[in-house]
């Protein structure tokens, strides 16, 4: 293995923050886009030029549509696509696309000129930072998660968001997504990893805590109980990188206390316990998988994971770069102190033979791996079929019917069945209410035929006097009392016309409503 570390001044001495690699590799030549804490993203080329394998870098372009720090860069993989997606700190996504037009001229005479010409595609948009970004295997989706909490998954082509997860955990900052496209896996600051349906979107399972047996570790005894497996938000890092196996068998993922990497099977991935935990000097945030799969290494009996193949990868801590695979317990690789500052994420190329590691001091490490001293790669044709996914929600089993519940099924669908046959030939059946008996009147009581006067009033209102011709003549005399008729007797009520004052009250007869009531008035 080769390590080259480039003296160029990738974002003008600014701390790089991400570096991923583009899938194709055309005549030796490999592609990076990297970002950092300025506005732009930038693609470099690198090779080797011989005889001296001298590691050589171009500048490619220079895009410019953020407006603070971009947190995250990352190709589609699929290499016919030429897609890139970035994240900044102010919830952006952007979507870019290579275009074959020519490259405009640049307006900043510092920056060389674009050699290619990168254009923004589309734009998606969180509600606070990206911290995370994933592409799905056939480069058609794109997942990603932020500081306000929430899943996005959203169709690159159209825009169009598929999958809404609003308040996740408490700040998701690591997202990968199976090779197989079923599973989308979070690991997020409260110490929580979430299996999710890629399609859906519905979370299947969470793994916090496990039932681990005592162990000695690194020269400390660890008892038997249950323990928390990922790191607190005391970790030094802005992402939490975990990762698929290319044969989507294990996922990788760093740890808490006891410094390491947690191994899960697929096939067990059900159970909410980790498989192996490979121990680490300092914690670890980041963990790269090499695309490659090597065979065993022939004549060593050690395999702790059981696989047919051997699988390699990268676990970053904040100053450390671990090598691991999945034949040997212990690791395979270490470098360490080859920079001044934190590291920060990780990249391999698609023929497994370059590394590229970032950091915060604004410079890229490259590493050149000799495949022949790293094992026998195996072919495709030789993989042997990827394990089946196991059963993360349990199916509700249905009730097995005895007979007599059968056979009362049967009787109430018959019943069913007649009297929707009939609601067809016949019409809506009327139903008929009883009629209740109706209950005798009580008669009402005779009222009596002795008149009775009521309570004296203080005041009234005098008749109308009728307007003949003597009332209109002056000092015309008054008119006669009035008589009342009832039937054929005749009641004179001149005497209590007389003898009533100023200030008295007329007396009314009340009459039974059977009687005929008559008025007459007496002409003079």
């Amino acid at each position: 293995m080769q390590q080259y570390m480039p003296e160029i001044c990738w974002h003008d001495r600014k701390g790089i923050l991400s570096v991923d690699f583009h899938p194709l590799v055309k005549d030796g030549r490999y592609r990076i886009a990297t970002s950092s804490m300025q506005k732009e993203v930038r693609i470099w080329e690198f090779g080797y030029v011989m005889p001296r394998n001298e590691h050589v870098v171009a500048f490619l372009a220079n895009m410019a549509c953020h407006n603070t720090s971009i947190n995250v860069v990352r190709f589609a993989p699929v290499a016919t696509e030429n897609l890139l997606a970035s994240g900044d700190s102010e919830g952006r996504i952007v979507i870019w696309s290579l275009s074959d037009q020519p490259p405009a001229p640049t307006p900043d005479d510092d920056m060389p000129v674009n050699k290619e010409n990168w254009v923004r595609q589309r734009v998606l948009n969180h509600e606070e930072d990206v911290s995370a970004l994933v592409w799905s295997p056939d480069g058609k989706m794109l997942a990603s998660v932020g500081h306000d909490c929430n899943l996005l998954v959203h169709e690159v082509s159209t825009g169009k968001r598929t999958i809404c997860l609003r308040n996740l955990r408490n700040f998701p900052n690591g997202i990968t997504w199976d090779p197989r496209g079923k599973y989308l896996i979070t690991l997020s600051k409260d110490r929580k990893m979430d299996i999710l349906d890629c399609v859906k979107g519905t979370k299947l399972k969470a793994i916090a805590m496990a039932e681990l047996p005592a162990r000695s570790i690194g020269g400390l005894h660890a008892e038997a109980k249950p323990y928390r497996l990922w790191h607190d938000d005391q970790l030094a890092s802005f992402q939490r990188g975990l990762q698929f196996s290319p044969c989507a068998a294990q996922l990788e993922v760093g740890t808490q206390d006891v410094f390491g990497v947690w191994i899960f099977k697929r096939t067990e991935i059900d159970k909410e316990k980790p498989f192996a935990l490979l121990p680490t000097e300092k914690a670890t945030f980041v963990v790269r998988m090499c695309p490659v799969i090597f065979k065993l290494v022939d004549g060593e009996k050690q395999n702790y994971s059981g696989l047919p193949y051997r699988i390699i990868w990268v676990a970053l801590t904040v100053s450390q770069i671990y090598f691991f695979d999945s034949q040997h317990m212990q690791a395979i690789g270490y470098i360490d102190n080859i920079h001044y500052n934190s590291l920060t994420d990780a990249s391999w190329s698609s023929d497994g033979q370059q590394l590229v590691v970032s950091s915060l001091e604004g410079y890229n490490s490259f590493f050149r791996l000799t495949m022949s001293e790293w094992g026998e790669v195996l072919a495709d044709e030789q993989r042997p079929p990827p394990p089946p996914s196991p059963q993360l929600i349990k199916v509700r089993k249905r009730k097995v019917k005895t007979k007599e519940e059968a056979g009362g099924d049967e009787e109430r669908s018959s019943e069913t069945d007649n009297a929707l046959s009939q609601v067809m030939t016949q019409g809506t059946p009327k139903h008929e209410t009883p009629k209740t008996p109706k209950t005798p009147k009580a008669k009402r009581p005779a009222i009596a035929s002795t008149p009775t006067s009521t309570p004296k009033l203080t005041k009234f209102f005098p008749r109308p006097q009728e307007k003949t011709a003597e009332n209109n003549e002056a000092g015309a005399a008054q008119p006669e009392p009035q008589v009342v008729t009832i039937g054929d007797e005749q009641t004179d009520n001149s005497a209590s016309t007389a003898a009533k004052d100023d200030d008295s009250s007329v007396q009314f007869i009340e009459v039974r409503r059977q009687r005929r009531v008559e008025l007459k008035t007496l002409e003079p």
